[in-house]
């Protein structure tokens, strides 16, 4: 008998985190502006290239390209500033972010109050409307998925968070994930 209850006080403790963090997800992450990197390369992370594009009539300003690419050490650096957050009794701290041609990894240490798990939130950034939109593709604590209120809370902070690195006057056109790098492209209206 005495196993039985310690699997329902289990299941009971499980279905307890489950209710407190169901809406943990960061509320507010700021992605400062990325500073240039110096790599044997010598690649800056930050370009604008003027290219003339062709107008429907004189009233149309004249735009130029953007690029602008921000490293996985970058988006880490960012993404730390707005940690640790605390929701509902559950801390998050120390977030790693790893982008590959697949999708963007944000992984953290969540503590809950029967010890510490992991926080995993994988995602796509993409562009849509003129805009960087996000994709939140999973998100989990400790190994177990959050409510859809959560993804979605999660994506718009994300979107904000990388819509602040993109100047108003920036149509986007693409958003191109490299093993490292979110490089994201388009047209600078002046």
């Amino acid at each position: 008998m005495g196993s039985l209850a310690r699997l329902a006080f289990l299941a009971v403790a499980i279905l307890v985190a489950v209710v407190i963090v169901r809406d943990c997800a960061p509320s507010r992450v700021v992605f400062p502006s990325p500073t240039p990197t110096v790599s044997p390369a010598a690649t800056p992370t930050r370009s604008v290239t003027a290219r003339p594009t062709a107008t429907a009539s004189a009233t149309v300003s004249p735009q130029t390209t953007f690029a602008l690419t921000v490293t996985d050490a970058e988006l880490t650096k960012a993404a730390a500033s707005s940690f640790p957050q605390t929701v509902s009794g559950v801390t998050v701290r120390d977030p790693v972010v790893r982008t590959t041609t697949r999708g963007v990894r944000l992984t953290a240490t969540a503590r809950v109050f029967f010890g510490t798990t992991e926080f995993v939130m994988t995602g796509t950034p993409y562009a849509s409307a003129g805009r960087v939109a996000f994709r939140v593709d999973s998100i989990t604590l400790g190994g177990l998925g959050l409510p859809d209120s959560v993804r979605a809370s999660t994506a718009a902070a994300v979107e904000s968070a990388i819509g602040q690195l993109v100047p108003p006057n920036v149509t986007v056109e693409k958003v191109s994930l490299g093993e490292g790098t979110v490089t994201i492209e388009g047209v600078m209206r002046r």
